[in-house]
């Protein structure tokens, strides 16, 4: 019997239609301001054949089963190497405790000993936005990007990991897939391998952020506080719109 390995893969995806069937504003489903787990658009992992980490799960309809597809075609040339999970959507509130932990400190920003050392707000914030979004301008509000194996590029340079990374290179377009942050980028998020997104609607999504965020930037800023939004909000286009050209 064959040893497995596993792989490990963190996704969010997302499929038509472009405005919410549920009870969800525009503004609103962009920003991550509703409850993946009580919008039937998304299904919990569980429920699928996608192998994941953790619990509470879920992905857009579409984007999962785009993702089965992958995987099982993937599994036919690399059988002993599993693709799992190991994050999805996250809605507006756990983006805000992610940033705000960071921000304060408790928890680690990769790359800084003491976030506490920077006092400049905006420097603050730029520091942690090279690898974390802010509340309400991350793709995995919208159910249609996954991180995936790890969440060290290094990974991705050898073994299993670089497999599963050539693999993707390669083949995940075909199945509606894209890295938004590859190297190279003269802004935004630095760059992250295990970043991928469902592009057939994370480009309508794209779209629609930035219509919202151009039509009433106060009204945004008064939906999107968190710490240090009033000082750096005006960051959030750039690195919302630093991606990949095959994803915009």
């Amino acid at each position: 019997m064959f040893k497995t390995s596993i792989v490990t893969v963190l996704l969010i995806c997302s499929a038509a239609p472009v405005v919410s069937k549920n009870a969800i504003s525009t503004i609103d489903y962009v920003t991550g301001k509703f409850s993946p787990e009580k919008n039937t658009e998304f299904i919990n992992l569980k429920k699928t054949g996608i192998k994941y980490a953790g619990s509470g799960m879920f992905l857009r309809k579409e984007a999962s089963q785009a993702l089965e597809k992958l995987i099982s075609d993937f599994n036919k040339e690399h059988p002993k190497i599993v693709i799992r999970v190991i994050s999805a959507a996250r809605n507006f509130e756990i983006q805000k405790k992610i940033w705000s932990d960071k921000w304060t400190g408790k928890r680690k920003v990769t790359g800084i000993k003491n976030i506490n050392d920077i006092k400049s707000p905006v420097e603050k914030a730029r520091t942690i936005l090279n690898y974390s979004s802010m509340p309400g301008t991350s793709r995995h509000h919208w159910g249609t990007d996954f991180d995936m194996n790890s969440l060290d590029n290094k990974y991705f340079e050898k073994g299993e990991g670089k497999i599963v990374y050539d693999w993707f290179i390669k083949n995940a377009r075909r199945y509606g897939f894209g890295q938004p942050y590859t190297a190279g980028r003269k802004d935004g998020y630095k760059e992250e391998k295990w970043h991928w997104s469902y592009t057939p609607l994370s480009s309508k999504y794209l779209k629609i952020w930035n219509d919202e965020y151009s039509k009433n930037k106060k009204n945004f800023s008064r939906k999107l506080t968190f710490p240090g939004s009033k000082e750096a909000l005006f960051l959030a286009p750039i690195y919302v719109n630093s991606i990949n050209d095959s994803c915009k």
